[in-house]
């Protein structure tokens, strides 16, 4: 017969198995996220003069410019990715980088900055590789708006 603190350990043998002690990069026992708050999926925007849309954001993640976490664990930045790789900045992977909540989404670098578009937030390590989920899929987080 199990007791319960032996259901436990089962259960944290499982989590730690499959990743959950924290080797996919999160704090100890927390998952690494990251969540648009605003704008609302699939809602209407109005852009600026300059084409840009503020997205506002929350993680558990600590956030710095690239190369500046030093030896600090779950810390580092996020790509932010307009209609996947489409409105890149030159030469680069990505719209723009986040450090902080909001961050301006970058539509005068699309062809056509009015319309639809998605918006992505792709949780990056401080030398830029991509945070892990359990899954071992990237942490993201993703709306489509439409600006006009």
């Amino acid at each position: 017969m199990r007791t319960s603190s032996g259901r436990f350990l089962q259960l944290g043998s499982l989590a730690c198995f499959l990743g959950a002690c924290g080797s996919s990069g999160g704090l100890p026992g927390v998952v690494p996220s990251v969540s648009i708050t605003s704008p609302a999926d699939n809602s209407t925007v109005n852009l600026s003069a300059d084409k840009k849309v503020a997205i506002n954001f929350e993680t558990n993640y600590t956030l710095r410019s690239p190369g500046t976490c030093g030896t600090q664990d779950n810390c580092g930045h996020i790509y932010v990715m307009v209609d996947s790789s489409t409105c890149n900045a030159p030469n680069m992977v990505f719209n723009t980088i986040a450090v902080s909540s909001p961050v301006e989404a970058d539509l005068s670098k699309c062809m056509t900055p009015t319309g639809m578009h998605t918006i992505t937030l792709d949780l990056r390590h401080d030398n830029g590789t991509s945070v892990q989920n359990l899954l071992d899929n990237p942490v993201t987080s993703m709306v489509t708006i439409t600006a006009q």
